[in-house]
């Protein structure tokens, strides 16, 4: 998974961010999207690719703690860079297809193989049923039919959902949990970003849109659940101004496109989330490292040994998500 990984990154900032960059400039975009570490140096060794990016923490910007939900200003400010991110996909490839085709050609999909692997699978699943455990032990009964509605299918549905691409796919960032992530504030104040920066893009692909959205809103903002809807209408608005921007219409992806890919992205979020939230709200003596992980040994094996978090947290986040959850 690592060279197909780091494979997507090089492609981003060697071609993909060029590429935005000079288009944004021909259009002359007074803020343009660029939310993302300069490459100071990419080297391609054998048997080995090395990215070089400036240090962020030197100019003042840090991590948001990831046990606890981002509240609206982060929430919207990350949203406000994924609809410009998106937007340059659809506007690209609206008015110079040839070099769209030619960015996104030698992606390949890191995630979705991941995912389709048989330990992956079995970790997935077990997530799920622990979920499904502690709700009908807390008593929420009607919480359990629920959300055992929503993740019929289990992992299988899962590789499904993620794997879905249709004519309006666009680049993704593809790795939306809170660590990747770093904000700037102005006076210390960090209820109020004043800028950020979205790191790690070694699972860009081609998929939805709506793909970075779920990705992010349930991994990050689930306790803001019940605003999904209208985070979902917020981020269109900066999508389509954006698009106008960029001299394209944003009849390219409409509002009703954004809400019948949501129908999949929820899917993916509701099933893909309590395995995340291990990750995010979980015990770090309970998490494995990744760094010591002996040759041969499957990624989802270790996801599979990982116990469900006991704490509210946990339960608070995935309650949130699961009650205003579509059916």
């Amino acid at each position: 998974m690592g060279e197909s990984a780091f494979h997507q990154e090089i492609i981003m900032y060697e071609d993909v961010f060029p590429a935005f960059q000079t288009f944004q400039h021909q259009k002359q975009i007074r803020a343009p999207f660029s939310a993302h570490p300069r490459c100071l140096k990419c080297l391609k060794l054998e048997n080995k690719e090395i990215l070089v990016l400036e240090d962020l923490r030197s100019g003042g910007y840090a991590l948001h703690d990831k046990k606890i939900c981002m509240n609206l200003a982060h929430s919207r400010m990350v949203l406000r860079e994924y609809a410009r991110l998106h937007a340059l996909s659809f506007a690209l490839r609206d008015q110079n297809r040839l070099l769209f085709d030619s960015l996104t050609r030698n992606m390949k999909d890191p995630f979705v193989d991941f995912l389709s692997a048989p330990a992956t699978r079995k970790a997935m699943n077990i997530g799920i049923q622990q979920a499904l455990d502690l709700l009908k032990k807390s008593g929420d009964e009607d919480l359990y039919k629920k959300y055992e509605q929503l993740t019929k299918g289990g992992a299988d549905r899962l590789v499904e959902a993620v794997a879905t691409i249709d004519e309006k796919a666009v680049i993704v960032h593809g790795d939306c949990w809170n660590n990747n992530f770093m904000f700037q504030y102005k006076n210390n104040d960090k209820t109020s970003p004043s800028s950020v920066m979205i790191l790690d893009w070694q699972f860009s692909s081609l998929k939805s849109p709506t793909y970075d959205l779920a990705y992010f809103l349930y991994l990050t903002s689930s306790r803001s659940a019940n605003l999904f809807h209208q985070f979902l209408q917020e981020y269109h608005e900066h999508l389509s101004d954006f698009l106008i921007q960029l001299g394209s219409s944003p009849s390219l992806y409409t509002f009703e496109d954004l809400q019948k890919h949501w129908r999949t992205a929820q899917t993916f979020g509701m099933l893909f989330m309590p395995t995340a939230f291990k990750f995010v709200v979980g015990e770090e003596e309970n998490l494995p490292d990744f760094a010591r992980m002996e040759e041969g040994t499957a990624l989802g094996d270790l996801l599979s040994l990982i116990p469900r978090p006991e704490n509210k947290e946990y339960y608070e986040r995935l309650k949130c998500a699961i009650q205003y959850a579509e059916l």
